[in-house]
């Protein structure tokens, strides 16, 4: 089915999401929640694929493409934006959603199943488990493989981008935010490798370096990646880069300014956190930063919180859904016609 580029404006705060839709109106929802840096058409496989079947909506999260920004930081805390999100979804008129979520996406994500369980009919999450990232840095840098991540060459393990996010925020939207823009993009976009997922990230080296890509002594030398050994296509690479240049990359960088107050918001979850909807984690095997196949200790809390988890794995790097959306597409569609079979097209929520 076509897809649908629309506006929303709230009525209470009359801030604007745009989003993109595909699928009959009247059909069960799914909600994607795009991470970092990207937006609504990186769902574009999904839109395609599910649309025949769902009512498919991919917003524009907070900071990128048409959906307000801000230059105050904690205005992207989880519990600012999950009401705005809620909000959002509601204008729909369905009273539950298939919800899914990518990288940053699975902040909200998580934080909407842990105190709105009423609005998720099941929930699928895709590279960051729950209880990680919404547990706030220290929790992450205490689930570091130090096997792979030395404690004295590599005090943060994978993670010592986000420590240096919070020390130096506008190091990090100049350097985006340059000439190198396009270049970095492409980077940031690159293809899964299983050497790469098993040696330490360059995300462990942006403290040291000063930066992303070697730091501000390498922008002269940044590689221009081939489009072909990266998940984008020209159309999409164009419309990311638009986008960054017409928000900046202040509200990009601004997700990552959180974690204390997102930790304090995530230990009010209801019932201890525990998840008793459907919820179908996509392991991507070749990440080489949320690499949950190779350091099963990013699980664990996921494993204990979630009632009825399903796991499966597919050999892609972090952009698992636009790497392998076949893959992807159907192991989704096969776990929701087993273990959520209310919700298959019939009914709506």
């Amino acid at each position: 089915m076509p897809f649908v580029s629309n506006t929303w404006h709230s009525p209470t705060t009359n801030k604007q999401f745009t989003f993109l839709s595909a699928g009959r109106f009247e059909d069960p929802l799914i909600f994607l929640l795009h991470g970092w840096p990207a937006i609504a058409s990186t769902w574009k496989p999904q839109l395609s694929a599910w649309s025949s079947r769902f009512h498919v909506v991919a917003p524009d999260l907070p900071g990128y493409g048409g959906t307000w920004t801000s230059k105050d930081p904690s205005d992207f805390a989880l519990e600012k934006l999950v009401p705005q999100i809620l909000e959002f979804f509601h204008s729909f008129g369905h009273k539950r959603a298939i919800w899914v979520g990518h990288d940053w996406g699975c902040g909200p994500l998580w934080a909407i199943a842990s105190h709105h369980p009423e609005v998720c009919q099941a929930v699928v999450g895709i590279s960051v488990p729950y209880r990680t990232l919404e547990l706030g840095l220290e929790h992450l840098i205490s689930m570091v493989d130090r096997q792979v991540y030395p404690e004295n060459e590599y005090p943060y393990g994978q993670w010592d981008y986000q420590v240096f996010y919070e020390r130096e925020p506008q190091t990090v939207n100049r350097q985006f935010e340059s000439e190198n823009l396009e270049k970095y993009i492409k980077l940031v976009y690159s293809r899964g490798s299983a050497a790469a997922a098993k040696a330490p990230a360059r995300t462990a080296r942006v403290s040291k370096d000063k930066g992303w890509f070697g730091g501000p002594a390498a922008a002269a030398q940044v590689p221009d990646l081939p489009l072909e050994r990266t998940v984008l296509n020209e159309e999409l690479l164009g419309e990311i880069v638009e986008s960054a240049r017409r928000n900046g990359w202040h509200g990009a960088t601004s997700w990552y300014l959180n974690h204390k107050a997102n930790a304090e918001y995530t230990a009010k979850s209801v019932d201890g956190g525990r998840l008793k909807v459907p919820v179908l984690f996509v392991h991507t095997e070749f990440d080489a930063v949320c690499q949950t196949v190779h350091n099963p200790r990013l699980m664990v809390e996921m494993r204990d919180k979630c009632e009825r988890l399903c796991e499966v794995t597919v050999q892609a790097g972090h952009w698992g859904a636009m790497e392998c959306p076949e893959e992807v597409n159907a192991a989704v569609v096969e776990w929701i016609a087993r273990e959520v079979k209310d919700c298959w097209p019939g009914a709506v929520l």
